[in-house]
C-alpha cells in the first residue's frame, strides 16, 4: 500500500513537471528558473526538486540600406542650335501699350541672346493668339487659362472662334504668369456706369461709344457676352450711331482724350501702362461690373471675383469688384521637345530680366507655372524641365 502510494505521489510530481515545463516553453523571455514542488502524500512525503532552462530565440531583421535619391539636373542649352531647331519663331502677344507687350518681348530677347534662335514679337489677342497656334501660324503665345475650357469644347469653339480649334496642336508652356484685371472706366459724365445701363441707353437709341481690344480676346468677350446678356449687340450699338472700336490699348487711350470713346474696356495687371496712360492723362470714373455680371461670368467662364486695391489709381476712389485670370504662355505641340525645355528654363531662370520691364510679372511663381494652365495640356519638353527643376512630381 505505500509503494502504491509512493508511485501514485512520484505520478503526481511528473504531472505538475510537466505542465511547468509546457508554461515556460510558451514563454517569450524565460531565464533559468528552478521550481520546486511539494507533494505530500499519507503516510509518505516526497519532496522533488526540477530545475529548468528555458532558451529565447531572438530574431534580428537587417536595415534596409536606403538607395540615395539621385540630383536632378538640368540640361545646359547647347552651344549652337541643333538643325532640327527652328531658325525663328513668331512670339504672339497683346496690343503695343498692353499688359502683355512687355513680357513677350523679353521673353523673345532672351530667346535671341541666349538659345539664338531669331524671335520675332508681333502684337496679337488671346483668342486670335489660339486659333493661329492651332494652325501652326504662331510658334509661341500668350492666352489665357480660361479659353481651354472654350477651346476643348467643339461647340463653344465654333461659336467663339467661328470654327473648331486643333486642340491637340496647343501646349501648355507655362501658366500663372500673374493676375489678371477687369478694368473699365468711362468720361466723366457719362450716364452709363456699368453694361446694364449702357445697353438701355443703346435700346432708346441713345449714341454710345466703347472701345476694348481685338475680337477674341478676354476683354472684349466680356464685353460681347455681357452686352448680349442685356439684349444689345455691336450691330446695335452702331445702328444707334455709336462707335465699337476694337484695336490697341494706346490707340483707345488717345481716342478717348479726343472724346471718340466714352467707355474703355481692358484686361491687364494692376499697373499696366496704357491704363497708367490714361489715368494720368485724363479725369476718369470707373464703370462696373454689377454683382450678376459678377456671378454670371465666374460661373460659366471660370473667372475668379477679385477687388483692384483702393488707390492703384486715382480713379479707384474705393475697391474696384474685378474678374480675375491668369495668362498663360502656349506654344506649338510639334516644337523641338529640347527646344521648349529651354524656354522654360529661359522663364524659370530670368524672371526678374522680364519683370524689370513688366512690374506685374514679379507675382510668376515658376513652382507653379505648370499647375495654372487650365485645361491646357503641358509640352513633353516644358514637363521634362518642371520635373528636371523638382517642381512637378
Amino acid at each position: 500500500m505505500v509503494t502504491q502510494n509512493a508511485l501514485l505521489g512520484v505520478l503526481v510530481v511528473l504531472i505538475i513537471v510537466a505542465g511547468v515545463v509546457g508554461y515556460f516553453a510558451g514563454s517569450a523571455v524565460a531565464p533559468p528558473k528552478v521550481v520546486t514542488s511539494t507533494v505530500t502524500v499519507a503516510p509518505s512525503v516526497i519532496t522533488t526538486t526540477v530545475t529548468l532552462t528555458t532558451t529565447t530565440t531572438i530574431t534580428v531583421t537587417p536595415t534596409a540600406i536606403l538607395t540615395p535619391t539621385p540630383t536632378r539636373t538640368i540640361t545646359p542649352p547647347p552651344s549652337t542650335p541643333p538643325p532640327y531647331w527652328p531658325k525663328e519663331i513668331v512670339i504672339k502677344v497683346g496690343g503695343i501699350g498692353g499688359a502683355w507687350y512687355p513680357i513677350g518681348a523679353g521673353l523673345g530677347d532672351l530667346i535671341s541672346k541666349q538659345l539664338k534662335v531669331r524671335a520675332t514679337v508681333q502684337p496679337g489677342g488671346s483668342g486670335p493668339n489660339i486659333l493661329a497656334t492651332s494652325k501652326d501660324e504662331a510658334d509661341i503665345v500668350m492666352a489665357y487659362a480660361w479659353q481651354s475650357a472654350v477651346a476643348k469644347d467643339p461647340t463653344a469653339a465654333k461659336d467663339y472662334w467661328g470654327e473648331v480649334i486643333n486642340f491637340s496642336n496647343v501646349k501648355l508652356l507655362a501658366g500663372g504668369l500673374y493676375s489678371q484685371y477687369f478694368h473699365a472706366v468711362k468720361r466723366p459724365g457719362f450716364p452709363a456706369s456699368n453694361f446694364n445701363e449702357l445697353a438701355d441707353m443703346v435700346k432708346r437709341g441713345m449714341r454710345v461709344a466703347i472701345g476694348t481690344n481685338i475680337r477674341g480676346t478676354a476683354e472684349e468677350y466680356t464685353t460681347r457676352v455681357l452686352l448680349a446678356r442685356y439684349g444689345v449687340t455691336y450691330d446695335d450699338i452702331r445702328k444707334a450711331g455709336g462707335t465699337v472700336f476694337l484695336g490697341s490699348h494706346t490707340d483707345i487711350v488717345q481716342m478717348m482724350r479726343e472724346g471718340k470713346i466714352d467707355v474703355y474696356i481692358a484686361f491687364g495687371g494692376i499697373g499696366y501702362s496704357a491704363m497708367v496712360e490714361a489715368d494720368t492723362t485724363m479725369n476718369l470714373e470707373p464703370f462696373y461690373l454689377t454683382k450678376e455680371d459678377i456671378d454670371y461670368m465666374t460661373s460659366k467662364y471660370g473667372f475668379k471675383l477679385a477687388y483692384i486695391p483702393k488707390g492703384s489709381y486715382r480713379w479707384v476712389k474705393e475697391d474696384y469688384p474685378s474678374l480675375v485670370d491668369y495668362p498663360v504662355f502656349l506654344c506649338r505641340a510639334g516644337l523641338p521637345e529640347d527646344f521648349i525645355y529651354q524656354v522654360a528654363r529661359l522663364l524659370d531662370e530670368n524672371k526678374s530680366y522680364i519683370a524689370a520691364a513688366a512690374k506685374y510679372f514679379e507675382e510668376f511663381d515658376p513652382s507653379k507655372a505648370w499647375q495654372l494652365g487650365g485645361l491646357w495640356e503641358l509640352h513633353p519638353g516644358a514637363a521634362k524641365y518642371y520635373k528636371d527643376k523638382g517642381y512637378m512630381p
